[in-house]
């Protein structure tokens, strides 16, 4: 890369070096002048400006290669041994730090005479302020991108594609002005790159939203390519991508409105879940999957919570008819029916007495909630009662031949509001004795002294005490040893 660096104006001319190493071949040229403030630079800020913003415009040449800076001045050595930079200049050092650039001097003309010639006739046309390109800037602002779970006047479409070494695999989520959520997701049994299969998930969405005739919609992608080659910002060159991208162009004119935003990887999580997913199912064409549902779980499995029941039928009242008559409650979805299978299963009925069958083998009696109330009382605070915590309690009505679904977690709030248990149990924070705060306000206003001794035998020395002084301000600590101590 040649730099050229003027008053007004900056001159660049990217190169590559063909096979032999001994020939160059130009491959970009650029050239802008300066705005008013940034002619007010010193020279070399000058250099870092305009290396800034040439590493712009060149980033997708720069970022795979070892690119070696030919100019006057060496901006890379300014920019680095600035210990703490602050502003633009560590604005420019973010920037270039993730190029592998290298200062060369200057021994030939070469194309230094072009970048020169460059910066003494820049383009008027093509004047424009700097806008330096910093990746991921936005992640560093909280509430400016935008989110799925936010609610928003207009319908949003959030596509990602996933290409490994499974298969490759499209996901798509169409969020309605109400919040109300439609996702989609398609496996892809063709070879594709990664860029193909981020076009194939855009093209898939919006197809979603003209089926569903949404006319006015804003797209979000965590590709940066797809977002910059559809607003026409990069020239699409691949041979593979421009049919993708003629048909997203002929796909947007069919909406009123259609923007394209970029948004971080993180926060496009749902699309990219689908986009994986359906990659890396196997799907032969004999096998059928039925639709994915997503079930909502706040307690865990081994904690079964059942609602209290308006009337006055206990809580094992259905697990009770299902096992005695086979019947379902005439409210109960197809998921009810088969968790109601389930767990009747587990049970046992003799007459009218419903029993709950344990891993080994055992019985234990389901009563209901007034019964577990007066259990837990006699239990925990009755003749015989230790006032135990709320797990023994639960193991030991067990053990007494009882069982209701919710014992572990009703005996931790039935101990929890038990007057006696908090009135006489131990505080185990509090500290064994009364704690005295000493209070020094100034270094050397108070001292504590000890004496350790008497030692016996005594060192080689005849010491036999040892006076130790701290001082409580700042902490310090002096320890003498002494023959005698009167």
């Amino acid at each position: 890369m040649y730099l050229s660096v003027l008053d007004g104006a900056v001159g660049c001319v990217l190169g590559q070096h063909d096979d032999s190493g001994r020939k160059e071949q130009a491959i970009y040229y650029l050239s802008k002048k300066f705005t008013q403030y940034e002619a007010n630079y010193s020279f070399i800020e000058k250099s870092c400006c305009a290396l800034a913003w040439a590493a712009q415009k060149l980033r997708h040449y720069l970022l795979s290669h070892t690119t070696y800076l030919i100019s006057r001045s060496d901006p890379l050595k300014y920019l680095l041994e600035k210990p703490m930079p602050t502003g633009r200049l560590a604005k420019w050092q973010m920037i270039l730090s993730e190029f592998d650039i290298v200062f060369t001097s200057q021994k030939a003309i070469k194309g230094q005479a072009i970048a020169d010639h460059l910066a003494e006739n820049p383009k008027d046309d093509d004047y424009q302020p700097l806008h330096t390109y910093f990746p991921d800037e936005k992640v560093l602002f909280v509430g400016t991108v935008e989110d799925m779970s936010e609610r928003c006047l207009e319908w949003r479409l959030f596509f990602d594609g996933a290409a490994n070494s499974f298969g490759v695999g499209i996901g798509a989520v169409l969020v309605s002005p109400e919040g109300k959520h439609y996702p989609g997701a398609t496996k892809l049994q063709f070879a594709c790159t990664n860029n193909m299969a981020e076009y194939e998930a855009c093209i898939f969405g919006l197809k979603m939203a003209l089926e569903m005739e949404v006319k006015e919609l804003i797209a979000f992608s965590d590709s940066d390519l797809l977002v910059h080659q559809t607003l026409k910002q990069w020239i699409t060159k691949d041979s593979k991508i421009l049919p993708y991208h003629c048909n997203l162009l002929n796909l947007a004119q069919q909406f009123q409105s259609l923007e394209f935003r970029h948004l971080p990887r993180a926060r496009n999580a749902f699309a990219d879940a689908l986009a994986t997913l359906s990659s890396m199912i196997q799907y032969p064409d004999e096998l059928g999957i039925e639709p994915i549902q997503i079930q909502l779980q706040d307690k865990p499995a081994h904690c079964w919570v059942v609602d209290k029941t308006s009337d006055k039928s206990p809580w094992y009242n259905d697990i009770k008819e299902f096992i005695k008559i086979g019947s379902y409650p005439p409210e109960a979805s197809a998921n009810d029916k088969g968790f109601l299978r389930r767990m009747a299963s587990k049970f046992f009925l003799n007459g009218e007495v419903l029993y709950k069958r344990t891993s080994d083998l055992n019985l234990l009696r389901c009563i209901d909630e007034d019964e577990a109330q007066y259990m837990m009382k006699e239990v925990h605070s009755g003749v015989c009662g230790p006032h135990m915590n709320g797990h023994l309690l639960a193991k030991k009505i067990m053990r007494t031949g009882y069982f209701w679904l919710t014992m572990e977690r009703d005996c931790i709030d039935f101990v929890r509001r038990c007057i006696k248990c908090q009135v006489h149990g131990d505080i185990i924070r509090a500290p064994p004795t009364e704690l005295h705060s000493m209070i020094a306000p100034w270094p050397c206003s108070m001292w504590g002294m000890d004496v350790i001794g008497t030692i016996d035998p005594p060192a080689s020395n005849g010491y036999r005490f040892i006076l130790v002084a701290i001082e409580y301000f700042t902490k310090w600590v002096e320890a003498e040893s002494f023959k005698h101590v009167m």
